[in-house]
């Protein structure tokens, strides 16, 4: 049977008009939530860096806007309703548009436009998932994209990891996954969606899910990054309470046990977790949310301009800090960035957006009687606590993966509502 949208005015049985009849009739076509799918698995997997011959055609980019385009179409020609998710989706447009406004006043006005266009471009994908996305079997379907394209950085870094290529001895890959951190903090949230959706799989499905969840947290764990390492850790924890299963806290406590045996053999990169009062790496990351907060209080309605904490940093920080390391560090913390960044005209929209979207996820976890979106719902929500955690470490303002997650946390309300 095709699928039909749905009208947004209700009619009593036996009423309506042609044209509302006409108008119920239209089909959502799956041609951009098909292009949705392509342009996910081409963000994983990195094309065009692989073979440099791809770049003259820009895939990803060339998908994202016959994406968006066949989806502009189906909303004006097929009658198709457009969902601006709300509260989500209105936040999301407050610090887009915050990101704009610190252009006028940021330390580097050309920087800060580009990064206000590249954030531009992940607004655009949450709106397409938001709406292209809408039932339980496409979030699913999404879901199982981004756990395949996972496949891809997690198993180049061990593929460059054996090669010896490596950031500081630290796995790392291509792309947006060149940052051994944000390479971990990505393959992070895809353990809480391997596990959610093992729960409606049979054998042979929980069984490749196993072998993901395996590959990722190799990778992960070759990045040595610490903030990655809790992240994960975060989000094992929060999957086993939330499944209330003590065959699963056996299994996770074991799987926690192997891994400070290993950390303590193979842990290959010089800052681990002990002293850090004398680690320059765990100092720096200090230092630059103390800065970001002086950026603020500096600069607290727009903050130094989107994406100029970088450039802010001399400016800020400690003199032996800054001696001792780089001589520009973006905000280590993916909360304070964006304050530093942006202000409150873009801190405020920002939380609400990812505080927002992890209360719907909740509620729909909770929902009673369960249905087939309650666990997709439960594991889209500890992967964004995974996101959050792993970003107390890092500045992942502009990482695609918490805007597509939230904007899978809105369809996947807009199919309950549906299926109620």
């Amino acid at each position: 049977m095709p699928k039909y949208n749905q009208p947004e005015l209700a009619m009593e049985e036996g009423g309506g008009t042609a044209i509302q009849f006409a108008r119920r009739a239209v089909p959502a076509t799956s041609i951009s939530y098909w292009l949705l799918l392509i342009f996910v698995f081409l963000l994983y997997t990195s094309l065009p860096l692989q073979y440099p011959a791809l770049e003259a055609v820009r895939p990803a980019q060339l998908t994202a806007i016959a994406a968006l385009i066949i989806l502009s179409m189906e909303v004006v020609f097929a009658g198709r309703s457009f969902d601006p998710a709300w509260p989500q989706g209105y936040a999301l447009l407050g610090f887009l548009g915050a990101a704009a406004l610190s252009c006028s006043t940021a330390l580097w006005p050309r920087l800060a436009f580009e990064s206000t266009l590249d954030f531009l471009k992940i607004a655009l994908i949450f709106f397409v998932v938001v709406n292209c996305v809408d039932s339980e079997r496409r979030v699913r379907g999404l879901m199982w994209v981004m756990l395949i394209g996972g496949l891809a950085p997690a198993a180049g870094a061990l593929r460059y990891y054996a090669a010896g290529q490596t950031v500081e001895g630290r796995a790392h890959w291509l792309g947006i996954f060149a940052n051994p951190n944000e390479l971990a903090a990505s393959l992070v949230v895809l353990l809480p969606l391997a596990g959610c959706l093992a729960a409606k799989c049979r054998l042979t499905g929980r069984v490749a899910l196993l072998g993901f969840s395996l590959l990722y947290a190799a990778a992960i764990f070759l990045t040595f990054s610490r903030g990655g390492m809790v992240g994960l850790l975060a989000a094992l924890l929060l999957y086993a309470w939330r499944r209330r299963s003590a065959a699963v806290l056996c299994l996770l406590a074991a799987a926690a046990s192997v891994a400070l045996v290993s950390a303590g053999r193979y842990w290959s990169r010089d800052e681990g977790f002990s002293d850090l009062s004398q680690d320059v790496s765990f100092r720096q990351r200090l230092a630059t949310s103390r800065a970001g907060l002086a950026m603020f209080a500096d600069h607290p309605l727009l903050g130094v301009g989107f994406g100029c904490s970088l450039i802010a940093w001399p400016l800020y920080a400690p003199e032996d800090l800054y001696r001792q390391g780089r001589g520009e560090l973006v905000t280590h913390n993916t909360f304070i960035q964006p304050l530093s960044e942006t202000g409150l005209a873009g801190f405020i929209p920002f939380i609400l957006f990812l505080g927002s979207g992890l209360a719907t996820a909740r509620k729909l976890a909770r929902r009673r009687p369960a249905g087939n979106i309650t666990p997709l719902a439960a594991g889209l929500e500890i992967a964004l606590w995974g996101f959050a955690v792993c970003g107390l470490s890092g500045g992942y303002v502009l990482s695609w993966f918490p805007y597509i997650l939230t904007g899978l946390i809105c369809s996947a309300k807009r199919a309950a509502e549906q299926n109620s």
